[in-house]
């Protein structure tokens, strides 16, 4: 696969699976956006914070196809996941550590409450909008970056993987922060690396 359509593709899954992540805010920020800029439109103002969240998402994605076509270039990947083994349980390892990591709650607990994040960060206009939705992505690339990159052991754009980890991360929003399901999810992911492992 080429550059140009690695960075397309990465895009289009990125924009799919974090969107309905975005989503949640939407209300709590219509409502403020409502109170606060009662003359405002809030289609446009609510498109200006999607748009913002999901340029994130997107620099992450172009990211991650540069790194993936690299790879590609050392015969690391082919097609869109690792061909050595070894490399699938490295990053199951790392997205297990990061489970158990300081910097996953912090950005968890920013990115999955509506109202306080709004209270710590809202912005008037669209100026505002646009900072607020940079910001939300911001810290959901932070709590899930690690358990994107695990396309590469499933497959990038394979649709069980894609359908998984969306609900997933939902799940982990919509049950708050529980120490127990990140810890659990960790160990899950751990021991699959351990498996891949002694398997090959």
């Amino acid at each position: 696969m080429g550059l140009a359509a690695s960075i397309g593709m990465w895009i289009a899954m990125m924009a799919a699976m974090m969107l309905p992540s975005a989503l949640p805010m939407v209300p709590t920020f219509s409502a403020v956006t409502a109170r606060l800029e009662p003359g405002s439109s809030l289609l446009w103002v609510v498109g200006v914070f999607l748009t913002a969240y999901l340029v994130v998402w997107s620099i992450f994605g172009i990211g991650a196809s540069i790194l993936e076509w690299l790879l590609a270039q050392q015969d690391l990947i082919r097609e869109s996941r690792f061909a050595d083994p070894a490399f699938s349980a490295g990053l199951l390892a790392l997205a297990g550590a990061y489970q158990w990591s300081g910097a996953k709650n912090f950005c968890l607990r920013r990115c999955r409450t509506p109202l306080g994040f709004m209270l710590a960060h809202y912005a008037i206009g669209w100026r505002g909008a646009s900072q607020l939705g940079l910001r939300h992505g911001a810290f959901c690339v932070g709590c899930c970056w690690a358990l994107m990159l695990l396309a590469w052991v499933g497959g990038a754009m394979n649709l069980v993987w894609m359908l998984a980890m969306t609900a997933f991360l939902s799940i982990e929003r919509l049950l708050g922060v529980r120490v127990w399901l990140m810890r659990a999810s960790g160990l899950a992911l751990l021991g699959a690396a351990v498996l891949i492992s002694v398997a090959a």
